[in-house]
């Protein structure tokens, strides 16, 4: 069968595109996690009397959940538009849309769980 597509349209690239978005918010997730979490006191931080934070920093939780929803909202548009393009046999679906829609919708169990 002859294949008459002369390139990538617009939603060939949307879906290699959505993986690679999705990969950049879960680290920005992952890296403002990290910084609101509360520090781990060591022997030297009691040795030196250093203050450290004690509690979640809760604006940025804030941010992360709502990089959570953006995440979880992305994740479900573009699975169905990843669906509507794997008709032929070279067209791959990318799972890990599926894993980090999966994710975000446990990260915001979660956030509402223990911090509402």
């Amino acid at each position: 069968m002859l294949d008459r597509r002369k390139g990538p349209d617009i939603l060939v690239k949307w879906v290699k595109w959505s993986g690679i978005m999705s990969w950049i918010l879960v680290s920005a997730i992952f890296f403002i996690t990290l910084i609101a979490k509360p520090g781990f006191e060591s022997y030297m931080d009691k040795s030196f009397h250093i203050k450290l934070q004690s509690n979640w920093n809760t604006e940025l939780l804030q941010c992360v959940l709502v990089l959570l929803v953006l995440l979880f909202f992305f994740c479900i548009i573009s699975i169905p538009i990843n669906l509507s393009r794997c008709r032929r046999k070279s067209d791959r679906f990318n799972k890990t849309l599926i894993v980090n829609a999966v994710a975000a919708f446990i990260g915001i169990m979660l956030y509402l769980l223990f911090f509402i």
